[in-house]
């Protein structure tokens, strides 16, 4: 009785293409599991602002500090990586940034010239205002809603700066006393929103944040810039809640204007 030969198709090997597939998993796999400490410690060695790095890339939290006028600030973040940011050409992972009650959550992507945050939201606590600015600050946060940026670096000065800006960010207000040489002044700050938006001025990409009070009245505006300088515009209309202001002008008007980093502390270490 004649011998029936096995099919062909059951004694072919897998085909390289297959072979090269597993071995991208395999290799993605391994990396994700790659303790984030190691990377840390590989890349950013010295760096003051990470610590107590746990976790591994896939999912893991870190103790970070950034040093803000006399003192630092410290805080946690937790991530989870977001592996479909991959076919984008970013890095991306969902985070969670907590310091004292101050509280944050959102996306953050990084691809090789630009970095992102995107859908922002939570509460920035009077206590971490202070940690920044030397001020008397009402026990008020900040509401953080829905916040998106996107800033793009490189060697095309046109194309560098916030390309993309939306969101808002809304306050109660209060009074605040910021001091000034050896004097405090004092300035009842009303219920305001702060909307964000990106400009264009003098072939620079700026992000835009243009205060309004609740009847949506111009308070002031804020610029900032790709060197992390903030312009910073405030009008009549905001002056005039400072009890020691006697300055007349119409409403819309910027009287005050201040060109300065927006964290000189950063620079200190």
């Amino acid at each position: 009785m004649p011998k029936v030969k096995a099919s062909t198709s059951s004694h072919k090997r897998p085909r390289k293409l297959w072979w090269l597939v597993g071995f991208i998993l395999f290799a993605l796999f391994a990396l994700l599991q790659m303790p984030a400490s190691w990377l840390i410690e590989k890349y950013a060695p010295d760096s003051p602002y990470v610590q107590h790095v746990s976790g591994n890339l896939w999912q893991g939290s870190a103790i970070w500090q950034l040093p803000v006028a006399a003192s630092s600030l410290t805080g946690s973040a937790d991530w989870s990586w977001q592996p479909w940011q991959l076919f984008l050409g970013k890095i991306g992972a969902e985070v969670d940034i907590r310091t004292g009650q101050t509280h944050l959550d959102g996306q953050v992507k990084v691809g090789r010239h630009s970095w992102q945050v995107a859908d922002m939201s939570g509460k920035i606590a009077s206590e971490t205002l202070a940690e920044i600015v030397d001020w008397q600050l009402p026990n008020t946060p900040i509401q953080v809603n829905a916040v998106s940026l996107q800033r793009k670096s490189g060697s095309d000065a046109k194309a560098i700066g916030f390309t993309q800006a939306q969101g808002q960010l809304t306050w109660v207000g209060g009074e605040v006393g910021y001091p000034s040489g050896d004097k405090v002044f004092y300035i009842t700050m009303p219920a305001l929103r702060a909307e964000l938006s990106t400009e264009q001025k003098s072939d620079k990409n700026l992000l835009h944040i243009n205060l309004v009070n609740n009847q949506d009245k111009r308070l002031g505006d804020l610029y900032l810039d790709s060197d992390n300088i903030v312009d910073v515009n405030l009008t009549q209309r905001l002056l005039e809640n400072m009890p020691e202001y006697q300055g007349q002008a119409p409403k819309d008007t910027p009287v005050v204007s201040v060109r300065q980093p927006l964290m000189p502390g950063l620079g200190a270490r």
